[in-house]
């Protein structure tokens, strides 16, 4: 069994399936939340460490209102802006969709992946995070003389 959900074309069939899950409920404007593998998650800027959630394995995400709005959602990732903290500290949030263990709405479970998840190579996570910030209509304009 564990040669099955380590098998990378399950891996990408489950990610096929969690983006095409995640993609039906932005297209009906339903908010909804993702039960993460921390370490797969990524933040630009990083958390201070008094926030840091990668300190524990698994994290709940909350996609509503502006975070929801937020979204970029392509085939590797889903990333939004997110405030932590009291003090709401500002960030982009970035996660492989292949770490997204399930998502819910409201409780009812929509989505859970078996797979057993590997992040194939490393990315410039800051190129990624500008030009998810630049793809918002609503940033175009904080660079323009």
């Amino acid at each position: 069994m564990l040669k099955f959900l380590e098998d990378e074309n399950f891996i990408k069939l489950m990610q096929k399936h969690c983006f095409n899950v995640l993609e039906m409920l932005m297209d009906k404007n339903i908010f909804f939340s993702i039960a993460v593998k921390t370490e797969f998650v990524d933040f630009d800027p990083v958390l201070p460490e008094n926030l840091d959630i990668k300190k524990n394995p698994y994290a709940v995400f909350a996609l509503a209102g502006y975070t929801f709005e937020s979204i970029r959602l392509d085939k590797e990732k889903i990333n939004f802006h997110a405030g932590f903290g009291p003090e709401d500290f500002a960030t982009f949030v970035s996660v492989d969709l292949g770490a997204i263990t399930h998502i819910q709405v409201e409780n009812n479970v929509l989505f859970v992946n078996f797979s057993l998840y590997k992040r194939e190579k490393s990315e410039n996570l800051t190129q990624n995070s500008i030009d998810i910030f630049l793809n918002n209509p609503k940033n175009k304009n904080l660079f323009k003389k």
